[in-house]
């Protein structure tokens, strides 16, 4: 008798506030997770050895293609933070360009054609609009146009030239979603979140980490596939 074999997720920033809960989620869900990380020593212990380990840096292209190469992911979740700030309390701010981190993963899944059986899932945050989209509230707006204009012009420029290149230039075989997340919160588990499109809704209040865990690792096993070259929000359904 065949045993089944199990779906394999690749984690960048699998140390992070919510890429180490995706890692835990998708665990318990029976995926064979491989942890792309800087420094090892972060893993936990409690999961060292129900991981495949990758070290290597978001910053260096070869070894993101390498981590592709090796683990043959069914799934990317992207829990890096794309710009200098937004990162988990206690964590240092990741510098990677994620333009070229993801131009990588699409170059190492399409020299093994490999597009089609893998999804890429980027979280990204609301103040950084998918091409055509908007920011349905004046007070992200604003603060967006203050981070972009006096704060973090160089890395903003990035994660917009990342975005475009994503929505607009990619294979077309490339399978991502984009969500735009908004204040997670450390608090335990409130719910179940909805996927919601964007551009004409924002995240409704706060949401848990270990909330948008299990949402992220839901979508990972999508096979609908409904959400894929869209933009989403993810929401508590109204009490």
């Amino acid at each position: 008798m065949t045993m089944p074999v199990s779906p394999t997720m690749l984690v960048y920033g699998a140390t992070g506030k919510a890429g180490h809960l995706v890692v835990e989620r998708a665990l318990t869900q029976g995926w064979a997770v491989s942890a792309f990380v800087r420094n090892p020593d972060k893993v936990p212990a409690a999961l060292r050895g129900r991981v495949t380990i990758v070290k290597g840096d978001l910053c260096d292209a070869a070894s993101v293609s390498a981590a592709v190469r090796s683990s043959r992911p069914n799934a990317i979740v992207d829990a890096s933070s794309a710009l200098p700030f937004g990162h988990a309390k206690g964590q240092p701010a990741n510098n990677a360009d994620r333009g070229v981190l993801i131009k990588a993963t699409v170059q190492a899944l399409d020299a093994e054609e490999r597009l089609a059986d893998c999804v890429l899932l980027i979280i990204g945050g609301q103040l950084i609009p998918e091409p055509g989209g908007t920011i349905n509230s004046w007070s992200v707006a604003a603060l967006a146009w203050v981070l972009r204009t006096l704060v973090a012009r160089q890395k903003w420029r990035e994660a917009e030239e990342m975005l475009r290149w994503c929505f607009l230039d990619a294979p077309p075989a490339f399978r991502f979603v984009y969500a735009r997340l908004g204040q997670m919160v450390e608090e335990p588990a409130r719910g179940t979140l909805r996927a919601e499109a964007t551009p004409d809704n924002i995240q409704h209040g706060s949401v848990s980490y270990c909330d948008v865990a299990d949402a992220l690792v839901a979508l990972a096993g999508d096979e609908a596939r409904a959400w894929e070259h869209k933009a989403l929000f993810f929401n508590y359904a109204p009490m």
